[in-house]
């Protein structure tokens, strides 16, 4: 074989090679873009099913707060009354899984918040007790009124999506960069082009044009503000150095952090942008509160691929990364796996009780196990040190103001919150009822029921 052949024998397989690597890199593309594609279907299967839940609740709603206007029998009204309260509370659910952070729905928002409380508190009167006052009933027309516009605008918007032409997912892209943009960006990013973010301003718009009604002495006060975190205000210069040293960027490879805004709700706190390195795209934001530099919140921003990280593995990951940051005697309590991530909930345990009030998030992409997300302001706010009594009944008397047709799982001792942060010791029996899991709430003093919660847990046991 001469030297002319060599060459093109050499040519022939450099081409050969390079088309093998093309072939590779198209097939690799064309999967993570399948499996991207996967992903945003499954999220807005997911966020569709959520607006229709609420869009159906909201409109219920209504319907309940009408009949209840033109009742004229107590019984018949507190029936419509607990029904508006349970379409209420299943619109507000509704509209909690949706991807509307970066969308103010304040009034909306409150607009629920006031009809659960007054419908009931006035479901609550028992059967012997009085009809409706006159400002009583004029609250409950101007609520019926006020449900229906919101019911009209939501059913419009409905439509509109249904055609296929609006998605959710445009919606939930729009939040991350809100999130994400500095103030003076977002001040002269003007109006967004998405027509559900367009229909939802009009629906808040339209429900700040309608009068507050006055609740004073008909429902219970609101929900107090969250307690401050205790220490000092931060800068701004501590504020990113406290962001790099939780996420482990660092600077000296070239990380750079920088505040963005500053974030106003409780707790207050900076929000800071990190940029990675050359060659990397995990690009990080966090909220350190301005009171005593506490992580808040983390999102770091990574592509999504295929799974090679089981949900147990996540949970180690997690364990190890709240161990890290200083966060001791951690109890995992839920596990959601949903999109190719695995977000993992732990409470505080002090001397065997698990105390909710101290709660974090930790969020482990089951492609990589990294972590990419954490949430911890509840942790943040209410964690100390309890000086925990004993109970004041036993768990078998405590069991005893269970309802007799579930059958208890297990049981263990915790603190929860009620509405105005008091905090009560209790047992948590959780119960099975028609193959569905319930967790229950024992006052440990009085043995009063205190709650009841559906477990929405994966895989998890008591222990």
């Amino acid at each position: 074989m001469n030297c002319h052949e060599v060459t093109v024998m050499k040519q022939r397989w450099g081409w050969m090679a390079l088309t093998i690597v093309v072939v590779a890199a198209s097939f690799i593309g064309l999967r993570e873009y399948s499996l991207k594609k996967e992903a945003e279907l499954r999220a807005e299967n997911q966020y569709q099913r959520a607006f229709q839940e609420v869009v159906y609740h909201v409109d219920s709603l209504a319907a309940e707060l009408g009949k209840a206007a033109v009742s004229s029998s107590l019984l018949q009204t507190q029936k419509a009354l607990a029904d508006a309260w349970r379409h209420t509370e299943s619109a507000r659910s509704g509209l909690g899984q949706l991807p509307v952070s970066a969308i103010e729905l304040s009034t909306t928002e409150d607009f629920l918040s006031q009809v659960a409380s007054f419908t009931y508190t006035l479901s609550q009167r028992g059967t012997s007790g009085s009809g409706l006052s006159d400002r009583e009933w004029a609250i409950l027309r101007d609520l019926r009124d006020q449900a229906m516009f919101a019911a009209e605008e939501l059913a419009g918007l409905g439509s509109s999506i249904a055609l296929g032409r609006l998605r959710w997912i445009d919606v939930q892209r729009e939040s991350i960069a809100g999130a994400a943009m500095r103030p003076e960006r977002a001040r002269t990013q003007g109006a967004p082009s998405n027509q559900v973010t367009k229909g939802l301003k009009m629906l808040e718009d339209g429900m700040t044009r309608f009068p507050t009604p006055d609740f004073e002495g008909v429902i219970p006060p609101p929900r107090k503000k969250l307690p401050t975190i205790p220490g000092p205000a931060i800068g701004t210069n501590e504020a990113i150095r406290i962001a790099m040293d939780f996420t482990g960027y660092s600077a000296v490879e070239g990380a750079k952090g920088q505040v963005i805004a500053t974030i106003p709700s409780e707790p207050e706190a900076h929000r800071v942008e990190i940029i990675p390195p050359r060659g990397s795209d995990r690009r990080a934001w966090v909220d350190v509160s301005v009171s005593g530099g506490k992580v808040l919140w983390m999102y770091i921003d990574s592509p999504i691929g295929a799974q090679s990280v089981t949900p147990a593995m996540a949970v180690n990951v997690a364990k190890t990364f709240l161990d890290d940051r200083g966060f001791q005697h951690m109890r995992e309590i839920s596990r959601r796996d949903y999109q190719g991530v695995c977000s993992i909930g732990f409470a505080y345990e002090q001397n065997g009780v698990i105390v909710y009030p101290d709660y974090v998030v930790v969020r482990v992409a089951l492609d990589d196990g990294q972590v990419d997300g954490f949430e911890g302001t509840n942790y943040q706010v209410f964690h100390k040190i309890r000086p925990l009594k004993e109970p004041g009944i036993s768990e078998a008397r405590a069991k005893e103001g269970l309802n007799p047709r579930l059958t208890v799982i297990d049981s263990r001792l915790a603190v929860i919150l009620d509405d105005f942060y008091r905090e009560k010791l209790v047992y948590e029996f959780k119960c099975q009822l028609d193959k569905k899991t319930y967790l229950v709430y024992i006052n440990a003093e009085t043995g009063e029921e205190e709650e009841v919660k559906k477990a929405e847990i994966t895989g998890l046991e008591l222990v």
